[in-house]
Formats: C-alpha cells, sequence, structure tokens
C-alpha cells in the first residue's frame, strides 16, 4: 500500500488562501500570494500564458465540473433488452448462400464442412465396433436366448425382448 502523501508547504501557502476565500466570501479579500510562481518565474521562463490558469481559484473550477457531472447522469437503469439491442446492432444473422449436396446421402450440407448426417451415422458405426445393424441383430438374440435359459431354469417367464422394443419406439414416437 503506497504511503500517503502530504501537500509542501509552499503549495499549501499558495492554495489556502484562495480556498478561504472562495469559502467565506464575508471575510476580508486576502490577497493573492504565490511564492510558489515567483520561484518559478526566476527559475524557467514561463510563457504568460500559462499564468492565468494557474492562477484560477480550484473551488470554481471544480464546481463548473462537478455541475457537468452531474447533468450526465441517467434517470433510469438502462434495460438488459436495450443493452443487448445497442451491442448487437449491425450484427445480425446472415443467411446461408453456400449450400452443396452431399456425396454420400444427398441431403444439403453448408460447402466445405463435413455433412453432419453422415458423421452421425459413422460414430454410431464406430461406438458399435464396426457392425452391420445385422451383425448387433443377431447378437442381440443370442444374449437374450441366453437370459430365457436362465429364466426357465429358474422357472420364471421368459423375456419378450421384441414386445419391448416395439413399445419402447411407440414411446419415442409420443416424444416427438
Amino acid at each position: 500500500m503506497a504511503a500517503a502523501t502530504h501537500p509542501s508547504a509552499s503549495f499549501l501557502t499558495a492554495f489556502l488562501p484562495v480556498a478561504r476565500a472562495t469559502l467565506f466570501p464575508t471575510l476580508a479579500p486576502v490577497p493573492r500570494r504565490t511564492p510558489l510562481l515567483a520561484h518559478l518565474r526566476t527559475r524557467f521562463t514561463l510563457p504568460t500564458a500559462v499564468l492565468p490558469a494557474i492562477l484560477l481559484p480550484i473551488p470554481s473550477l471544480l464546481s463548473d465540473i462537478w455541475s457537468g457531472i452531474l447533468k450526465a447522469v441517467p434517470k433510469k437503469k438502462t434495460s438488459h433488452m436495450k443493452k443487448r439491442h445497442r451491442q448487437m446492432a449491425g450484427k445480425g444473422l446472415k443467411d446461408v448462400t453456400a449450400l452443396n449436396k452431399c456425396s454420400a446421402c444427398g441431403r444439403p450440407k453448408r460447402a466445405h464442412v463435413l455433412c453432419p448426417y453422415c458423421v452421425q451415422s459413422i460414430k454410431r458405426w464406430i461406438s458399435t465396433g464396426f457392425q452391420t445393424r445385422e451383425e448387433k441383430d443377431v447378437e442381440k438374440n443370442r444374449v437374450y436366448e441366453a437370459i430365457n435359459a436362465e429364466r426357465a431354469v429358474k422357472g420364471k417367464v421368459p423375456v419378450d425382448w421384441r414386445g419391448e422394443e416395439e413399445e419402447d419406439r411407440k414411446i419415442k414416437a409420443r416424444k416427438v
């Protein structure tokens, strides 16, 4: 944390009388003494345009700025919708013009982009271990026959997996 710096004595002797005269106008006017400017004038050659700006009373300068700041405050908070409309002006969605036909399935797709339907089918093919649909059905039949054989040994009713698949398809069709 930075240490607090105190104003120098020469600054206080130049500033305090001006501040006192503006805060208490009923008191006798205090002559402006600017030893800092006298010191600067003797040491450096200051342009004459700088001196009037330095001699301005600081509190009156701050009051002008302060009134301008107070006028610039918005009356209400800007809503999220209005803020987004302002920020997104000119950034609307553009029409897709570069469409091609997929060479594998014939569906429309964007140019220089993989066909999403073909990619999905390839993912499904990889996840099944590169098996065809017929091979998957044969394996499923074998698994359910083994399950039904175990249930028959225990004296339970065999599972009709084809009927369960039909019910699942009907439920999925109702959801869509």
